[in-house]
Parts: structure tokens; sequence; C-alpha cells
């Protein structure tokens, strides 16, 4: 029976109880394709997604990078061709666009065949020297035992016959709560209402509405927008990562009011230098936007609507609750959380989602371990090759990496499995995890590729320490040492501040030690909380980047702890790092926290002669104006930065070692002018 007959009633009955069927289909890549391709031709799908080689020509090719175009987006087919290698994250993030009643067709080898093959598709994770056409990683593995146990029907084929391997019973379907049009849930004609609600009531009150994938978010903000439009509001705009993230919203406005113009897509950056007056701003997907970005439209627009995905195959959506959220309790505390949980593009059960919220770890778990302190507790250390026998502790070690992250995606799960530089270390107690950590084995390079490092010539993948001492700090001879990076540190939320990371960062510096590594480092968006938290388990700072990372709005901090190798390099390194930043502090992000900046600058000072002293006491009189004394000035502070309230220390560093104009400091530290800032100057030198 071809492909095509098999799967048309299966696809009509899929129609019928509102979900989408997804297939896996395996046999030898040709005769496979052919079958694929005649389906297609039978089928006629109006909009097919195709991933991987061998795209039609009246497909829609989805390439890796590019998840967050495919949010808001919507096709009738999905097809993945995982013959020469797949891309985890575009899988999980594209499943999201099909409809009801849609294929998902998964394209493989045999098992034996698939699970022997390399995968370049996750090349990207691989460290130097592997050779992603060559390295077999576990990912692989896993993620065919996974399917295997889910929903999903599984077909073989074989000269040109169709076996079955595995059956898939759809689910029934339930017929949702009435809810009369134009709306598609209750939940979303609730949250209809939250949005206009943004708009009539107190200003500074930002709604966040937050949805996994095909809950309706998107329209809502679109069916939201033709209400306010027909109540007279005129002013409203939308903005996103990109245009076409937009586009579901701004069709379904058209739809209500197709002859009136009133929502307008703008461009951030355009939102950001023109600031136009509006009503309303709905930020559409607004995980995909960088945090600072987000906090500026916070601060910039009295009525705003966020509205985003949160899920882990979204990337950068646990940035949007670990940071933003955060800023608005900070700043706008009378902000709103709406969270729609009914699915409108499919139902409740349907056999995709929960086949990819199962295959790929997106499932939280529901109970929180408990920790006694007065009881012992046990480090464990995994490697790539440990977890096919460990799938509990994977998923348990996943899911606490991803609430405590704010960039987890599906690549970091795969990054485990496939990458044999990476190793956990774990604290459990009583089978519960309660800390974990997630290590990079770097360095061990050849001397003349650290050579060429130093030089600017070469650039290897997986060894960010490595090249960081080679490149940034002159130190190519490091880069030849073992060296090991703590990418991320978390422990359970509801186990914080009661020891447990410091525990297991002192247990595994201990553990490593043993194993023969030279350094310790990690590198982290520098706040004064981890700089202290660091600092407290003998770590060294020896790099501050000059740019402030998207997600984590803060610069990123490059610390050390020597375990076999010399202390006095590190002292040297962050002796030589404290004194370049002091120097050109100017070409470091300009919000710099002087919290962060005190424990790590190293200014020159020399001992104040009386008659300086004395111009410094005209000074705080109002007797000499700052031109006169900013040389006496500068050499004060350099001596005397560590004493000086900290409101005045960001004031005067502001000014003094940043070189920032008195507009920039007035707005910064939201003080009225010079004389206001000279003032705060002068209150920081009497104190």
């Amino acid at each position: 029976m071809p492909l095509a007959d098999y799967l048309q009633p299966l696809l009509t009955q899929a129609a019928t109880r509102h979900c989408r069927l997804p297939v896996l289909l395996q046999g030898d890549a040709g005769p496979l394709l052919q079958q694929v391709l005649a389906l297609v031709a039978q089928l006629q799908p109006e909009k097919l997604y195709w991933l991987g080689d061998h795209a039609p020509v009246n497909s829609t090719a989805l390439q890796a990078g590019h998840n967050y175009q495919l949010l808001g987006s919507e096709c009738d087919m999905l097809i993945i061709n995982a013959f020469n290698g797949f891309n985890a994250d575009l899988i999980a993030a594209s499943a999201g666009c099909l409809k009801a009643g849609g294929l998902w067709l998964l394209l493989a080898p045999p098992d034996t065949q698939w699970c022997q093959q390399p995968n370049p598709g996750h090349s990207a994770l691989l460290p130097y020297p592997l050779n992603p056409q060559h390295y077999q990683g576990q990912f692989t593995r896993f993620w065919l035992a996974q399917l295997a146990n889910g929903p999903l029907l599984n077909l073989i084929l074989h000269d040109n016959k169709l076996d079955t391997r595995r059956q898939l019973t759809l689910p029934d379907y339930i017929a949702p709560s009435a809810v009369a049009a134009p709306y598609a849930s209750n939940g979303q004609q609730h949250a209809v209402a939250a949005i206009v609600k943004v708009v009539s009531g107190h200003r500074k009150r930002p709604l966040v509405l937050v949805a996994d994938r095909g809950r309706g978010k998107s329209a809502a903000l679109g069916l939201a927008a033709a209400l306010l439009v027909k109540q007279g509001k005129k002013r409203l705009a939308i903005t996103a990562a990109s245009p076409h993230a937009a586009n579901t919203a701004i069709n379904h406005y058209q739809q209500q009011v197709s002859d009136t113009p009133g929502l307008y897509f703008i461009p951030v950056d355009q939102l950001l230098s023109e600031k136009p007056d509006l009503d309303l701003l709905l930020v559409d997907e607004a995980a995909a936007l960088p945090t600072t970005v987000l906090k500026q439209l916070a601060d910039n627009y009295s009525r705003v609507v966020f509205a985003t995905t949160e899920h882990g195959y979204e990337g950068t959506g646990r940035g949007f609750q670990l940071r933003f959220q955060h800023y608005l309790e900070q700043t706008q505390p009378g902000w709103k959380r709406l969270q729609l949980t009914e699915p409108v593009r499919y139902q409740q059960h349907d056999p995709l989602e929960q086949l990819i919220f199962q295959s790929f770890l997106l499932r939280q778990p529901l109970i929180a371990p408990r920790y006694q302190p007065d009881e012992p507790v046990q480090l464990r250390q995994f490697q790539a090759e440990d977890w096919l026998a460990a799938p509990v502790q994977l998923a348990a070690v996943f899911h606490l990496l991803s609430q405590a992250h704010y960039q987890t995606q599906i690549k970091d799960l795969a990054a485990l499995l496939d990458n044999p530089k990476l190793s956990v270390f774990a604290i459990y107690q009583h089978e519960q995890l309660l800390a974990c950590a997630l290590l990079s084995h770097e360095g061990e390079l050849e001397p003349e590729l650290c050579q060429q490092i130093y030089q600017g010539k070469r650039r290897v993948q997986g060894h960010l320490l490595a090249q960081s001492l080679a490149f940034h700090l002159a130190q190519p001879h490091l880069a030849t040492e073992r060296l090991v990076r703590v990418m991320r540190i978390t422990v359970e939320q509801s186990l914080q501040r009661q020891g447990l990371g410091s525990l297991l960062l002192a247990e595994l510096a201990s553990s490593l030690k043993h194993q023969g590594v030279n350094w310790l480092g990690t590198s982290y968006g520098v706040s004064p909380t981890l700089l202290a938290f660091w600092q407290q388990a003998h770590y060294i700072p020896i790099r501050l980047s000059h740019f402030a990372d998207n997600a984590s709005s803060e610069p990123s901090l490059l610390m050390i702890q020597p375990l076999l190798a010399n202390k006095d390099i590190a002292e040297m390194l962050s002796d030589a790092f404290g004194e370049q930043l002091y120097h050109c502090l100017p070409e470091y992000p300009a919000t710099l926290d002087f919290k962060v900046l005190r424990k790590l600058i190293k200014p020159a000072g020399r001992a104040m002669s009386e008659t300086e002293m004395t111009q410094l006491q005209l000074f705080t009189a109002g007797q000499r104006p700052y031109e006169l004394v900013a040389g006496v000035l500068l050499n004060w502070f350099n001596l005397n930065f560590q004493r000086t309230d900290v409101a005045s220390a960001s004031v005067l560093a502001a000014r003094l070692w940043q070189k920032q104009s008195w507009q920039q400091i007035s707005q910064r530290f939201n003080l009225a002018g010079k004389a206001a800032c000279i003032n705060v100057m002068r209150q920081g030198i009497c104190d």
C-alpha cells in the first residue's frame, strides 16, 4: 500500500479529533524519499515545512539557528529528513507550528544504522578536535529510546512494503467549553479583557501574557487591538524580534477591522530611538528580545503587554522569567501575569505535543526535594556515556539546569549526551538531586595551536577558558594545561541560601584536583551577589568583557581558581586586570554596577598633601568649583573608594573613572542636573 493511502484515513481521523499525527518512517533513504514525495504530491498540503536534505520545491526549508522565525507561523505538514543528521532544537521549535489534522513525519534509517552514524546537525556542540562527520554521540540513541515510549506511529518501509512496527491510538475529541466568536477559548477571552484593561487601568502596570505554543496568545493580541480601535484608540503598535513574529497578531486584527488602520508594526530600534506616543504597546514573543531591550521598553512606555513562550525549546524564555520578570518586580510591582493553558491550535491531549514534551524532557517535576543539613550528602559525577543508563538522573539534571539558567535549549540536552568533554557534578541526599554543576573540560591544546590562538590566527570550538587565557590574557602556555570551566551551577530553588552551592564547588574542586586538573574557571554575567559567591569559593577575577550579554544584561566576568597550578600566576593576572580596568574603564559598559566595580578595580593613588586636603574641604563647602579640584578629587577617590557610601561612590566613579557627562550621570542616577550630581559627590566626601 502506498504511504499516502495508508496515512490518509488516519489524517482524516486526526482532523476530526483536532490533533496532529506523529509518524516515524524508517527504511532505506532512496525508496523512502520516493514514497514521501509521492505522499506530498497526492495530499498537496497548503504549507509544507521541511527539515533536512532534499526539500521539495514547494516546501519551506527550515534552517538551524532561525528558531524564532517560526514563532507565530503555521503549517499543514512537517517533514524531518534525519538521514544525514538532524537538529534537535529545530525539531522541537518547529513542532508547535503544525496545525490540527496535520502530519508530523520523521524519516530515519533503521534503529541500528541510525544509532551508529554521526549527526552533523549537532556539529556546533562538539569541541575541538572532534570531527562531526565521524564522531558518534549518544543523543540519537537516547532520543530513539524516548520516541519508542511516546505516542507515535512507527512504520517500516522494506522492499517497498509498509509494515507497522507500532500503532498509535489517537485521543478522543473532547469539545472545549463554548465560547463566543471570535475567541477560540475561555482563556483567550480572558486574555483579551486583561489586555484591554492595561489601557484603561493604572499606568505602569504591564501585563505579561505567558503560554506554551498553540495557546492563542498572539491571536489574543490582535483581537484586543481590534477591540481597542473600535473603542476609539488609534495609537497602537506591536513589536517583536522580526516582523514575521508579529504576523499572527496583525492577521487577527485585520480579520476584525479590515478597513481600519490602527495597529502598526514598529521595529524595536525605532521604538527606542523615536519613542512615539502610544495608547498601548504590544510586544510579541518577548523572550526572543534581549533583556536590556525589554527593560527599556518597560521604562519608556507606561502601557505595555509582553506576550511570550517560556518553554525550554524557546531558548531565552527562561531569561525572560529569571531576569526580566524580576526587574518588573523591582520597578513596576503592580505588573500582572496571566497564563494561557488550553490549546487552540490542537486539542489538550494532542499526541505530538505529548511526544515532544516527553522525548525532549520538557516536563517539569512537581515535587521539590527536601534537604536535611545534619544528614550526609553524596557527590556524583556523570559523563556523556553514563546518561543512557541513568535516564531518570538525566531528566532531573536537565530540569534543574533549565530552571536556573536563562539560555537553556534542547541543544543543551543534546550536548550532555553528545559532547564527551562535558561532565556533571551533582549533590544527592536520599536519592534526591539537590544541586548540580555543568563542567566543560578544556585545554591540553598543542603549543603551536596555542600560539596561533594568541596571534589571533585561530579559534577553536569548545575551549572558552583556554582561548581567553591564550588570546585575551596573552598566556598561551596556560592553554596547554588541563582546564575545567564551570558552565553552570544551580541549586534547587527551595533549597537555596543553605550553603549547597558552596559545598558543591568545594567538593568538585577537591575531586578535580585529584584528577590532575590544573585550573578551574568560570564565566558569567556579573552581579554583586554572584561575584561575592564566586569570590567566597576562592575564584579570582582576571577579565571582564567589553559588552553586556544580551540575555543577562551584564558583562561577563572570567574568574579562575588554581588547583595544581601556581597561585602567583592567578594573582598576577588579577592585578594586571584590575589596573587595566582602571585605565580603560570608559571602554566597558557604562552601567557597570559600582558594587561590582569596587571589587575588581585597582586604581593608582598617592598620599595627599595638606594643600590638597584643604582644596577638597573648600570643594565640599561649596567654595571651589568641580573643575578646579577634579584631579585632587580623583586622587582622593582612588584612595577612599572602598570607604565611600555606594550612592556617592557610584556618581564619583561615573564621572572620575568612567568619564561620563553630567547629562549621562543625571539620567543614569535620576538626578536633576550637574549641581545635584556635585551635591551627591560632596556628601560622600563629608561622610
